[in-house]
Formats: structure tokens, C-alpha cells, sequence
């Protein structure tokens, strides 16, 4: 059995690009899409035994057993899994004063952000213990930190990925006794429909980046690190402050 990786929001940016990542490297991979993707259509035809397109909607419960059962079909165990899909809803300039607080764009942040990776872990979960190198990676952001906070607005955002490092943290400390290594990943500012243009990156370093540290990480000895040290850390491996 080769290597196996599922990950979520893979019909665009930077889950697109970690698609590619893994499929060069001879993954077979499981691209939790939650729409069809021509994208994700063409790297099928480039290989075909290789990647398998998975209907995945994290906000929806019944998307997320439907995708575990369609995965549990196909493969006895999962090694890695990448939680990556995410949202950016509202207006990046609004001060408090103009937020909108009845608008369901606040909870469907944290329904995508933070409760929708809880949902796939929590799924997945059987496949993940069924696997070797039991790997668990939340795409997260900079933004989700308290001690390096620098913005004025961009509250849903900022709060959801915040709640994502917390339950990284969480996941950590429950599920490393059993072998797990789970790690929140800020993928560095990149030219997607979310960073937009003038972002400093572009999807494919990021990707290669990320790739990297989850290696590392496949390769580290301890599972555990006092304080949390190593667990929040961005694409080129270096340790960032909750």
C-alpha cells in the first residue's frame, strides 16, 4: 500500500498546489473538493491511479461521513491528513463600528475554519489510527495569533483561525500519547482568491514549503514538546508564537 494523504479545499490555491505536491511525489491522494474542479479533472488525467477526487463539504456532517465512507472503500488506512479548505468572508477594512453582526458571515467563518476541521478529524480519525505515520496538519494562518496580533479588524477571520491553533493544541494533547503528530501551519501570505495579487507568494512555494515540513515532521522522534513549542509553525518550518 503506497502512502496515503487526504486534502480538504483541494480544488484551488493552495490546496491545489499541495494536490500536485503530493501526487509528484507518488501520494495516492484524496482531494476533498466540495464542488467539481476542472483543475482537479485535469491532474486525474495525468494520474488517474493516483488521485481521487472526493465530494467534501466540511460544514455539512453528512458530507464529512459520506467522504469517510467513500475513502474507507478505497484504502485501509490513511496516513496523512491535511485539513486546508478556509474562508475569507466580509470586508478586510471594516472597523467594528460598520461590522455587520447579524450577518451570517461570522458563523460561517468558524463553521469553515474552525469546526470544519474538528468534523473531518473526528471522522477520519479510525482511517488515521489505521495508519503509520498518523499525521494531522491544519492549514492555519498568522493571523490566529494572540501573542504576534497586529490587526484592527478582520475579526471573524482572525478569531476562527485562533480557535484553529487552539484545537490544534487540543488535538495534540489528546491524541499524541497514541502517535499522533498534529501541527497548525501558517502558509505564508500567497497569491490566491484569498491573499489576492499583490500577495507575496505563490501557490506553489507555499505548497513545496509546506510539503517540507510535514517531511520533517514525519521524521521527528518526539511527539511531544513542553509548552506547545513546535506545534504552530509556518511554511519554511519556523516556529510561530500562539
Amino acid at each position: 500500500m503506497g502512502e496515503t494523504v487526504l486534502i480538504t479545499g483541494a480544488g484551488r490555491g493552495i490546496g491545489l498546489a499541495l494536490t500536485k505536491e503530493f501526487l509528484a511525489a507518488g501520494y495516492r491522494v484524496f482531494a476533498g473538493i466540495r464542488k467539481t474542479s476542472h483543475l482537479i479533472e485535469k491532474e486525474q488525467g495525468q494520474y488517474p491511479t493516483l488521485l481521487s477526487p472526493i465530494p467534501l463539504d466540511v460544514t455539512e456532517m453528512a458530507s464529512v461521513r459520506a467522504a469517510a465512507a467513500k475513502i474507507s472503500a478505497q484504502t485501509p488506512a490513511l496516513e496523512i491528513l491535511i485539513n486546508n479548505a478556509g474562508v475569507y468572508l466580509g470586508d478586510k477594512t471594516q472597523p467594528l463600528e460598520e461590522l455587520d453582526l447579524e450577518d451570517n458571515h461570522l458563523q460561517q467563518t468558524m463553521e469553515v475554519n474552525a469546526f470544519g476541521p474538528l468534523r473531518v478529524v473526528q471522522q477520519f480519525l479510525p482511517l488515521l489510527t489505521a495508519g503509520r505515520k498518523r499525521i494531522i496538519i491544519n492549514i492555519s494562518s498568522e493571523a490566529g495569533s494572540i501573542g504576534d496580533c497586529w490587526r484592527k479588524q478582520e475579526y471573524a477571520y482572525a478569531m476562527s483561525k485562533a480557535a484553529l491553533n487552539m484545537q490544534t493544541r487540543i488535538l495534540h494533547n489528546y491524541l499524541s500519547p497514541r502517535g499522533f503528530k498534529v501541527k497548525a501551519i501558517h502558509p505564508g501570505w500567497v497569491r490566491t482568491d484569498m491573499g489576492g495579487k499583490e500577495a507575496d507568494l505563490d501557490p506553489a512555494t507555499s505548497a513545496e514549503g509546506i510539503f517540507n515540513v510535514i517531511q520533517k515532521t514525519i521524521a521527528e522522534e518526539s511527539v511531544t514538546k513542553d509548552g506547545g513549542e513546535g506545534i504552530f509553525l509556518d511554511y519554511q518550518g519556523k516556529i510561530l508564537r500562539w
